[in-house]
């Protein structure tokens, strides 16, 4: 089913006691309810660690064309149909790439540890890493790297895996994307360089500059490219 995202402000998981998050209150719902559109809720499902989390979004249709694409209300930390808030996804990224000799594994396991995950793994931060670049490559006024292309002694050869040495400059360029939307935010790099305690990402509210450069992320994206970052 096609949507056409339309993302709320920068409003951040806060209330955890009913373990439930809605985009609108009941009074703007009320305001969608116009007349020959169809108005529904939709709820998405997010593993934050201690709690599941259900958010409430909203979709908007028309009632006479079924087939042409609705309006999807959804906060900036949700991905719709993906496990985890936009944070889990973005620590993950910016661990690995704000640390060259860090491998994929290395990183999973910090984001297990810091969220208080059980499941996230390396293959989930490699899909989030192709998606990036996909949006990167395909938006060419990005940030490149100001450094030559890493290449090792030995090629890479079909079928293998590339080396530390060839990831260089990849997560280069990445880190320096994530850096230019967070509005040069300091944070992302803190986090990735420390094994942090505080604040607790383990269950919401999630705090803290580096949640608040993820936000700064999300919506630099969207307003710039018109879609999701992930």
């Amino acid at each position: 089913m096609f949507y056409i995202h339309i993302l709320t402000d920068s409003r951040r998981i806060e209330n955890t006691i009913s373990n439930k998050y809605e985009v609108l209150c009941p009074m703007e719902k009320q305001t969608c309810q116009t007349e020959g559109l169809r108005v529904e809720g939709r709820a998405y499902k997010l593993d934050c660690g201690q709690i599941e989390l259900e958010v409430d979004c909203l979709e908007i249709r028309d009632r006479e064309d079924k087939g042409k694409a609705g309006y999807l209300i959804i906060p900036e930390f949700l991905i719709p149909g993906r496990p985890y808030p936009i944070y889990i996804y973005l620590y993950a990224v910016a661990t690995y790439c704000y640390n060259p000799r860090m491998g994929q594994r290395e990183a999973a396991k910090r984001t297990r540890e810091r969220f208080g995950l059980e499941t996230f793994s390396h293959t989930t931060l490699s899909r989030a890493l192709k998606k990036l670049e996909r949006l990167m490559k395909k938006n060419k006024n990005e940030p490149e790297s100001k450094t030559e292309p890493v290449e090792a002694p030995n090629a890479q050869k079909a079928g293998k895996l590339p080396t530390v040495d060839q990831m260089k400059n990849r997560k280069y360029r990445m880190a320096s994307y994530l850096k230019k939307a967070a509005a040069d935010d300091s944070s992302l790099k803190h986090e990735a360089g420390q094994l942090r305690k505080h604040p607790d990402y383990k269950r919401p509210p999630y705090t803290g500059a580096f949640i608040g450069a993820c936000h700064s992320i999300v919506k630099y994206t969207f307003l710039k490219y018109h879609c999701l970052l992930l």
